[in-house]
């Protein structure tokens, strides 16, 4: 009867072609290889999103030269004035508003850049999912800040205010000497948390030399890095060395002391693309 049993299994077996233990193996495999799909369609999906977001700086960049050119060398203004809780770009800023507010694009429109741009959706980085202050299925329409020291002009009662009267605050083209044009960056990927007119604020160590601090900080989503764009026209991809989780930020200006060396490499790359002479 034992001899039956086992020579039914065996046929059974090799009519079915299998074993159960090949039948698992190849689950597994099959599992695998579908772990590996994925993970290979996110990265090529995150690095699209990479490369749309250099293109939307590459557009706004072309724009911020058309406006200099068209204007007598003028940088397009940086003007940011405290509205109730909120600091907000004003009438003659190159994008008016708070981008964490903003329902709409109306706000991007009205800035004095749009007219040499002419797409509100350049405005935004494809990777940012961030949603406005309380609409929790509204996505923001603005991920991108200028840095400080580019025709800025600031009230907002914290240190930040400082910049109107320094004179590394450019305000002219010509006057992008020291770093030169291939090495002053002027857009960056902001992140969400910290983004709100459209100044990011850095403090400059040659006018403000001191403890390293953060005022605000770039993004992360694009491989641990942000894209930044350069008074030159190129755009880059920088990654940070390090790894940081922000949770929270504000409201206001917040002034971060640098967390490691790391990060404070990260500092200085910035640092190094601020103006150096008035």
């Amino acid at each position: 009867m034992k001899a039956t049993r086992k020579f039914a299994v065996q046929k059974l077996e090799s009519e079915i072609g299998f074993t159960l233990i090949e039948v698992l193996v190849v689950i597994a495999i099959i599992a695998i290889l579908a772990a590996l799909i994925l993970a290979a369609l996110s990265h090529a999906n995150a690095t699209g999103q990479s490369t749309a977001c250099l293109s939307n700086l590459r557009q706004l960049q072309s724009g911020y030269l058309m406006y200099a050119d068209e204007n007598e060398d003028a940088l397009p203004p940086n003007i940011s004035r405290q509205v109730q809780f909120n600091q907000v770009n004003v009438a003659g800023s190159w994008a008016l508003g708070n981008a964490q507010v903003d329902v709409n694009t109306t706000n991007i429109q009205n800035g004095v850049m749009f007219r040499y741009v002419g797409a509100t959706g350049v405005y935004q980085c494809p990777a940012d999912a961030s949603t406005v202050r309380n609409q929790p299925g509204l996505l923001r329409t603005r991920s991108y800040s200028i840095q400080t020291y580019l025709n800025d002009d600031v009230i907002s009662g914290t240190t930040l205010d400082y910049v109107d009267d320094s004179p590394f605050d450019l305000r002219k083209y010509s006057r992008i000497v020291n770093p030169p044009p291939s090495r002053l960056w002027v857009f960056i990927d902001e992140h969400e948390l910290s983004i709100d007119d459209g100044i990011f604020a850095l403090p400059n160590a040659t006018a403000w030399p001191g403890t390293p601090f953060w005022g605000a900080f770039p993004t992360y989503r694009h491989n641990n890095g942000a894209n930044v764009s350069f008074a030159d026209g190129h755009v880059e991809h920088h990654r940070w060395r390090y790894h940081r989780t922000l949770t929270s930020y504000g409201p206001g200006l917040v002034e971060t002391p640098v967390a490691n060396n790391d990060d404070l490499a990260d500092w200085q790359w910035l640092q190094d693309g601020v103006p150096k002479s008035p």
